[in-house]
């Protein structure tokens, strides 16, 4: 086996397709043939700025889904030939073997769901880092605490009383967090452009409304009647959206808003508002796995097969291999909505 990378040398500068070091997996990891990788706003983000990156040249890509080649000696759950999406932890391990974009990734098998065949890799290569954050975000107890989803149980009867706030449901995390609080039974409310309507319905949202009506908040509230709120989780994280979404817990008698962008000014937070904010924990409150974790292993694939879980945001797929990751970037960089860029390595 040969492994290439699209590597990012400095910031500002294009990736360069070069040949790169084949990984053997760690004894709890796997190593992946990516035949998809999905491209997120932070890769442009690291591309343009640097930020996240300790040690030059670095692999950008978190989202990649293919096919088992090798396992590490203490893994038991996947073998080779299974196939799989997973959640490239370069962003927090810093190593070359755990970035997404090449050919071949090392990745905790923690971290890896079996996909079912009538799942395509471009399409399941949509959700990892998508699914991770909203996870963290929802229902880490630091966060919102909210009991996750498991594809294999009912619904708690009580959750459909409750209510939750997902602003920005078109994009790619917020499609996820639309999907994960349906899957629990709670009610979604959300915002999106008037196009994504339905789409945010389809997903599982009881009532879409449009973020750019001076009416939205007005309409949050009186939709939420009757409900007991949960909070609200702001996708977007912009000033505006975080305004709207403080106006909204203040209406409806206060609450918590949960956000993984911690760089945005907060507005100033009446009484009864309060603001959880910062990257989802890289573990549990005893230690153990972090609830994003356990939604992988609970959910994520077997969500899939039983139709709990969709492959959102569509993928946008751009066919070609490494050489066209760099068209990708700069197309997320003017911004998609409702939809993923995804670069397909292996048909």
């Amino acid at each position: 086996m040969e492994n290439k990378a699209a590597f990012l040398n400095s910031k500002g500068t294009p990736l360069s397709i070069q040949q790169a070091h084949l990984a053997q997996p760690e004894v709890h990891e796997v190593l992946i043939r990516n035949h998809a990788v999905a491209i997120n706003p932070v890769d442009y983000k690291i591309q343009d700025t640097g930020v996240l990156v300790c040690e030059w040249p670095y692999i950008l890509g978190e989202d990649i889904a293919g096919e088992v080649v090798e396992v590490g000696s203490a893994v038991t759950s996947f073998q080779k030939g299974d196939r799989v999406v997973a959640f490239a932890l370069n962003i927090v391990t810093q190593s070359q073997a755990n970035g997404g974009f090449q050919l071949y990734t090392a990745t905790a098998a923690s971290m890896v769901s079996l996909i079912p065949e009538k799942v395509a890799f471009t399409d399941a290569v949509v959700l990892p880092l998508g699914l991770a954050t909203a996870s963290g975000a929802l229902f880490s107890t630091e966060y919102l605490g909210i009991d996750p989803p498991r594809a294999a149980e009912p619904i708690p009867t009580e959750n459909k009383k409750k209510l939750v706030l997902i602003w920005g449901g078109a994009s790619s995390v917020g499609s996820c967090a639309i999907q994960l609080c349906a899957a629990a039974g709670l009610t979604v409310l959300t915002t999106v452009s008037p196009k994504n309507t339905n789409y945010a319905k389809d997903l599982g949202a009881a009532e879409a409304f449009d973020y750019n009506d001076s009416a939205v908040v007005k309409n949050l509230e009186e939709a939420a009647l009757g409900k007991e709120i949960i909070g609200a989780y702001d996708a977007i994280s912009s000033e505006a959206s975080l305004a709207a979404c403080v106006d909204f817990l203040h209406a409806v008698g206060g609450g918590k808003l949960s956000l993984t962008l911690t760089n945005t000014k907060l507005p100033d937070l009446p009484e009864g508002v309060t603001v959880v904010a910062g990257r989802p924990p890289l573990q549990g409150p005893d230690g153990g796995e972090p609830i994003w974790r356990q939604v992988y292993k609970d959910f994520l694939g077997a969500g899939l097969q039983n139709g709990k879980l969709k492959a959102k945001p569509d993928a946008f797929v751009l066919k070609g291999g490494l050489g066209r990751l760099q068209e990708g970037l700069d197309l997320v960089r003017t911004g998609v909505s409702a939809k993923k860029i995804v670069v397909e390595l292996m048909s």
